[in-house]
């Protein structure tokens, strides 16, 4: 190249702001410096759903972006250069942008060197952003200027081969006494020679910018979603990283329902029962805490409610994948995130350790242990009859689950979906507990929100969303009590009731959740609490 110049240049912006100057139509007068003509000034690409479009063209429409990618161009390829002159490096000022540049060479049999220098170079405003974007940027260049590479040395091979094969010819007809010296048409073609090549030629890839446009719309909408910019309170983060909840199946699919089986009910009393298919877009599914509370009742919400906030084992049980996941995906939003371990459907028991919100197909039995314990609860749901099975007797059902409170829909409700009047829900556990005299406070303040007639199911979330940043600070300070030397005092008891009572405003019915919660916070920020100042 003559000197360092704009190839190639790719951006997105809202639809709203897109006009036809959006793609500079100016071309360069050489050859190696162009990318676009006249008659095709560029790419656009449309994502229709976000309402943003992908623009390639030879120069940006704003001047003062191109006053920015100019510099950024000339200091990648001539100043911020790493060893070799080839790779990534980053550099920047913190009062214009940071740029990411990944120089590299292609083969070129009629350049100095049998080589040209290409720099690909990402501007942002955001260091940190590009920063924390860096594997995922570099990775993808590498992969998109190693298949140039290749293209480009397929076709640098072949013009070398040609230039073996005209030199052959040429030592032939001199040895044969017909070699001529060249003449002034000749000499005047080689001094207008063209100094660059196109990126076409030295890849012999007609298509290559359509191909680089493709390439960088993947870039930009896939970098953009794989980092979410949020505000983060307070040095380090309080919450530790969730888990990602495991996989329906090793397909993603779970194959219920596509053969008849044996059905074992609770106590192993209902059986040979059959059920028929039931498609997943036909299954109803649970939306929110409030559908939740109707279906099941106030007494049966609570008992169910109050075994997730204090980090007992939830199973919910039922025939149809969807509603079962449903179910489990309102039920950890009543804890912090990262206190959610989550097997979403699965055919056979998991334990509790494994995780604390389990989806079971039915026919899937308990082992003894977990029927015994007092820190595992089981939400059945038992579909219409028909889908049931004919052969079924309604005595038989109703015999196997009398010793339980069976909860039906409220038939004066009519914002519930329509499978609340077919469905029953069952919860059990192997000793209810005693909240008409102990309830914790902020189940008290959930059932609240729940039976307001007038409160939506938004204001619901948000409401309780600031409920739990309040009991995590609550969380913070019991953390922070229990390490500060009083395990062999023996006032701490006294100690611990007052900061509970006084301080937190809470009673000893809301321990066993504050302990629990403790486990949402993250390592290092347990370390700060310990090491902040006392």
């Amino acid at each position: 190249m003559n000197k360092p110049r704009l190839l190639f240049h790719h951006m997105h912006r809202p639809d709203s702001s897109l006009s036809e100057a959006s793609m500079s139509s100016t071309t360069d007068n050489c050859e190696g410096c162009r990318s676009v003509t006249v008659d095709q000034p560029g790419f656009i690409s449309h994502d229709s759903k976000a309402q943003i479009s992908y623009i390639s063209s030879q120069y940006p429409e704003q001047p003062q972006l191109y006053r920015i990618l100019r510099h950024a161009c000339v200091r990648s390829l001539n100043c911020e250069v790493c060893p070799g002159k080839e790779g990534p490096i980053v550099f920047g000022e913190d009062n214009s942008c940071h740029v990411l540049s990944h120089t590299f060479h292609l083969q070129d049999s009629q350049a100095r060197g049998f080589q040209r220098l290409y720099s690909f170079i990402i501007v942002m405003m955001d260091r940190v952003f590009l920063i924390n974007s860096w594997p995922f940027l570099v990775k993808h260049l590498r992969t998109l200027i190693d298949e140039l590479q290749s293209k480009a040395e397929i076709v640098f091979t072949k013009e070398q081969e040609e230039a073996k094969d005209s030199q052959r010819a040429s030592s032939s007809i001199r040895s044969a006494g017909l070699y001529s010296m060249p003449g002034p048409d000749h000499l005047r073609h080689i001094r207008t020679n063209p100094s660059g090549r196109s990126l076409v030629e030295l890849t012999g890839d007609k298509e290559v910018f359509v191909y680089m446009h493709k390439y960088f719309v993947y870039l930009l909408k896939a970098g953009g979603m794989r980092i979410t910019e949020c505000m983060v309170e307070g040095p380090p983060s309080a919450m530790a990283t969730p888990e990602v909840s495991l996989p329906l199946t090793d397909s993603g699919t779970v194959q219920v329902g596509e053969r008849k089986g044996v059905r074992e009910s609770l106590d192993g009393l209902v059986s040979a029962l059959e059920f028929q298919v039931v498609t997943m877009e036909n299954q109803p599914l649970v939306h929110s805490l409030k559908q939740l509370y109707q279906m099941l009742g106030q007494k049966d919400f609570m008992e169910l409610a109050y075994r997730v906030l204090r980090g007992d084992q939830v199973i919910v049980r039922g025939s149809e994948v969807m509603t079962v996941t449903s179910i489990i995906g309102v039920l950890k939003d009543l804890v912090p995130e990262s206190c959610c371990h989550i097997v979403s459907f699965s055919q056979c028991y998991k334990e509790s350790f494994v995780c604390n919100f389990l989806g079971l197909a039915v026919g899937v039995s308990l082992p003894k242990h977990v029927k015994d314990s007092d820190f595992h609860v089981l939400l059945d749901i038992l579909p219409p009859l028909e889908l049931r099975g004919a052969d079924q007797p309604s005595h038989q059902l109703a015999a196997t689950f009398a010793e339980h409170s069976i909860v039906g829909p409220p038939q004066t409700t009519s914002d519930l979906d329509g499978f609340l009047l077919t469905y029953k829900f069952m919860v059990s556990c192997a000793s209810p507990s005693n909240l008409d005299q102990k309830c914790p406070l902020i189940l008290q303040k959930l059932v609240s929100l729940l039976s307001g007639e007038f409160f939506s199911d938004a204001l619901i979330a948000q409401a309780f969303q600031g409920l739990k940043g309040e009991w995590m600070n609550k969380v913070k300070v019991l953390y922070k009590f229990s390490k500060m030397g009083y395990s062999d005092n023996p006032e701490r008891v006294e100690k611990l009731e007052k900061l509970l009572k006084e301080v937190l405003l809470v009673g000893p019915e809301d321990l066993p959740i504050l302990r629990y919660w403790r486990s949402a916070l993250s390592k290092e920020y347990r370390s700060y609490l310990l090491h902040s100042t006392k």
